[in-house]
């Protein structure tokens, strides 16, 4: 059973939902599309079993997320997010906002390339939905899609589900420095830090539209 601040207040029911350890990144962690329980916790390094199993069924409860049965190398069950934990993407735009203006994690953390992506996608200006080029990174051992379908920028973790219009190809620091106009699109493709599978032009759109918070903090 979870925990109730018992307060009529709206923020505060919202918390009831919302506040506990971890459920945030779960949330995160659907917005790339269903997600299988081991992909889950896979992708939330030091949340354990009982916990993530927990946090799922106190989400489904509330009517954030849903079981479906999703196809691939074997039909199996995975969640997703409701209409109710979609609804929470502005809120996770203005927490990576936030978070992204706090300078460098301390080395030890994890990083994970998936979790700037989404953050661009994220807090992109509504011209990033309108974006329709079909575009995939490969991002040291990590593969990403995405695309604007004019309401918003779809975006799913693996290959793209049809040829991609862009592919590209750089090591996470490469995309990062990108993401914060650092480097620019040709200078990381002249010095070979960036290979662009397509139109060169998609590829400088997709950097204009698609950035990650520059800190002053940070050296650059």
């Amino acid at each position: 059973m979870s925990r109730s601040y018992e307060q009529a207040c709206h923020i505060a029911r919202a918390l009831d939902v919302l506040g506990q350890r971890w459920t945030l990144l779960i949330v995160r962690e659907l917005a790339f599309g269903p997600r299988r329980y081991g992909e889950l916790l896979d992708a939330l390094p030091g949340m354990g079993t009982s916990l993530l199993a927990a946090r799922l069924k106190h989400l489904e409860h509330s009517g954030v997320l849903r079981r479906v049965m999703v196809t691939g190398s074997r039909h199996a069950a995975a969640y997703e997010l409701k209409d109710r934990g979609a609804a929470l993407m502005p809120l996770l735009a203005s927490l990576a906002d936030y978070g992204g203006r706090m300078g460098s994690p301390p080395d030890g953390f994890t990083d994970r390339a998936a979790w700037k992506v989404l953050a661009m996608c994220l807090t992109a200006s509504e011209d990033g939905a309108d974006f329709g080029t079909v575009t995939e990174l490969a991002l040291g051992g990590e593969t990403l899609w995405l695309q604007g379908d004019g309401e918003r920028v779809r975006l799913g973790i693996g290959a793209a589900p049809v040829k991609p219009d862009v592919r590209l190809t750089c090591a996470k620091k490469v995309l990062y420095a990108l993401a914060k106009a650092q480097v620019l699109v040709d200078d990381a493709v002249a010095a070979g830090d960036l290979v662009v599978e397509g139109d060169l032009g998609k590829a400088r759109v997709f950097f204009e539209l698609f950035r990650l918070p520059n800190d002053a903090s940070e050296a650059i």
